[in-house]
């Protein structure tokens, strides 16, 4: 469960209400759950706490939280995939590419972690400044078509980097934690527009959208009275746990993990094999995939180029303060949100933004 801090336009909770807060719930401060722990009936669910933004970010902070609660924007059932058939071996968009020339998009890249630290006061600048997978690559016709089409649907960017806000941070250092590509962060987006209660058709739920099969496989418990797949922390961790897996599976390239995050492993790995047998390269951009599939890295990549330059494409993000959002409360019991904002004088809206399990 999230209990976010009482945030005005100037101030936040003072230690005195925040402890009244804690009193309330009647535990202290832990540690997000692991992987593996498990959630019954009535689950522990993680508690957060909102913190002060930087000053100069406050009021947009502020906007942000009333972006993300207000939006019933559901990312996997709005977004209207470019139904322009190419070539499944892209031609090369010249004079477009990232990086050195002897750059590696999976080799020899430093890891986020070994970056220096960024002592910005924007969390998209320092997603920007660590995205590294175009690193060397040229940009083909692939990711142009659907750098494109996010320039012609604003509308979709802009709305979801401002429903963003209560979670970037969080996920931003989590991916830093674990040395992943940071344009990972940006995965919500296209998966459900970075709304926490998006559903879509196949029964796919929450940031991350994971199916019910394998939400279980990752330990993120369903029942009538929880969901784990809409927990933030839950599902976050589970998400990088899931792409973890796939990069080692599918020989440490990231292209065809986050294929297999859309399309499922043995869809994947059948292309590989096809490919394979047929003396053809194995790499993503030449695989026969389901059209979905094929729209949905180069939709990733070209997502990364507008946040990596946001001012050269005329995108607007909403700024968010490089700084945790919310902290993370380990309760022993279950809590009932609009009994615990009436007690504390908490915004339940806040509250309910925060733990949409």
């Amino acid at each position: 469960m999230a209990v976010p801090q009482k945030c005005s336009r100037l101030k936040c909770f003072s230690k005195k209400v925040l402890a009244s807060i804690l009193t309330a719930l009647g535990t202290g401060m832990a540690s997000a759950p692991r992987r593996g722990d498990t959630h019954r009936t009535l689950p522990p669910m993680p508690a957060a706490l909102f913190h002060s933004p930087s000053p100069r970010l406050l009021a947009r902070s502020v906007q942000i939280a009333v972006l993300a609660l207000g939006s019933l924007c559901v990312g996997c059932q709005s977004v209207d995939y470019y139904q322009a058939r190419y070539d499944r071996a892209p031609r090369l968009v010249a004079g477009l590419v990232y990086g050195a020339p002897d750059a590696q998009a999976d080799a020899g890249l430093p890891a986020t972690s070994d970056m220096p630290a960024y002592n910005g006061e924007d969390v998209w600048q320092r997603l920007a400044e660590r995205c590294r997978l175009l690193d060397g690559q040229a940009v083909n016709e692939r990711i142009v078509r659907q750098r494109d089409w996010l320039l012609s649907n604003r509308g979709f960017v802009s709305g979801a980097s401002g429903r963003a806000g209560p979670y970037l941070h969080f996920i931003v250092e989590r991916l830093d934690e674990r040395r992943m590509p940071m344009e990972l962060a940006l995965l919500p987006m296209i998966e459900s527009s970075y709304n926490p209660m998006a559903n879509s058709p196949a029964a796919a739920a929450g940031l991350w959208q994971f199916i019910p099969s394998t939400g279980r496989q990752f330990n993120l418990s369903q029942s009538a009275t929880y969901d784990a797949r809409r927990d933030v922390v839950a599902s976050s961790n589970a998400a990088m746990d899931y792409l973890t897996r796939l990069h080692a599976q599918f020989d440490n390239d990231w292209l065809l993990a986050l294929a297999a995050y859309n399309a499922g492993e043995g869809t994947v790995g059948r292309a590989i094999e096809a490919n394979r047998r047929r003396g053809l390269p194995v790499d993503y951009w030449h695989l026969n995939l389901p059209k979905e599939t094929q729209d949905y890295v180069p939709r990733l990549l070209a997502l990364s180029l507008l946040v990596r330059n946001p001012g050269a494409y005329g995108v607007k993000l909403t700024p968010v303060a490089n700084a945790p959002y919310f902290d993370v409360v380990q309760l022993n019991h279950s809590v009932d949100l609009t009994q615990l904002a009436a007690t504390t004088g908490v915004d339940e809206a806040q509250l309910v933004r925060l733990n949409p399990a």
